[in-house]
């Protein structure tokens, strides 16, 4: 059951190193950080992204109720890279042989940016193992062809502009966070030095440039609009990457689907509002595990 506990420890008081795991799965290392116990959920980051991406949630998660898996998609974090020519739907199978690893029960999948793609593709292809869907800020929402276009340009550069020393150095400065992520958040003080010193080195990742491509590529058809399942879209109010009135679009146009837009947030509402991000995935969990009561009621 979705509940608060009294006290839920930070992030940065949690021995990470117990949580950690490496599994073999479709013939490639994939790590993932696993903490907690309940229905589960199963955290999937975006591009130049690791499992730390989501530190300010899974603590809140998991003292809500939750058993919290959290992974590194191929060529990321501390996963392996994929095959050359892989495509897009690599990651998503990457995420079914995980699920199928740790024998999950059906679970609520969550994508940001990029990881949203993967899980869309997730829902879509195995809808009985997805108990929920969260995308917040996803990719794969309705673009132009012109504003993708402008999306992969500006990503290429980064990727081409910051080598591992030099993100390191921008996690020690506030003033280069301020510069370097200006256009991705709304106030680049919701990226903790903390934290920026967890997340900032590791976008440096050999799997960047081939998801990059791969991920436009599927973005032109990612099949959002057929969703059927529960899905909740977290988005920020200020995400200048993939504006919100394309979210409002697509929860508009979904059979089951809600919205919850963060005031003064960008395309990172997991760390750049967390308290509101983990309420909003702590109610849609609640909301889940109340239908099947309601509907074993109504049959009594």
């Amino acid at each position: 059951m979705s509940q608060a506990t009294g006290h839920l420890p930070r992030w940065t008081d949690i021995d990470w190193s117990e949580h950690v795991h490496d599994i073999r799965v479709l013939d490639r290392s994939v790590r993932y950080v696993d903490y907690g116990s309940g229905p589960p959920f199963l955290l999937v980051h975006g591009l130049g992204g690791s499992w730390q991406t989501w530190l300010e949630n899974i603590p809140a998660l998991a003292g809500a109720g939750h058993r919290v898996v959290a992974v590194d998609l191929p060529g990321f974090g501390g996963s392996d890279v994929l095959a050359p020519g892989a495509t897009f739907d690599a990651h998503s199978a990457t995420l079914l042989a995980l699920i199928d690893a740790l024998a999950l029960p059906p679970v609520i999948v969550v994508g940001h940016s990029m990881g949203g793609l993967a899980t869309i593709r997730l829902a879509l292809g195995a809808p009985e193992r997805v108990a929920g869907l969260v995308l917040a800020c996803a990719g794969g929402i309705a673009l132009s062809e012109r504003r993708l276009a402008l999306i992969v340009r500006g990503f290429q550069a980064f990727n081409g502009l910051f080598s591992p020393a030099a993100l390191r150095a921008v996690a020690r400065r506030p003033r280069l966070r301020r510069l370097v992520f200006r256009l991705g958040l709304y106030d680049t003080a919701g990226l903790s030095g903390q934290l920026a010193r967890e997340i900032v080195p590791l976008m440096a990742t050999p799997g960047f440039s081939d998801a990059l491509v791969a991920g436009a590529h599927a973005a032109a058809d990612s099949g959002a609009d057929r969703l059927e399942g529960p899905t909740l879209l977290v988005w920020g109010a200020n995400d200048r990457i993939l504006p919100v009135a394309q979210a409002e679009a697509l929860a508009a146009s979904l059979p089951d689907a809600r919205l919850m837009v963060l005031e003064r947030c960008g395309h990172c509402p997991m760390f750049e509002r967390p308290a509101g991000f983990n309420s909003a995935l702590v109610g849609f969990a609640s909301e889940l595990e109340a239908a099947p009561r309601a509907a074993s009621s109504s049959r009594g």
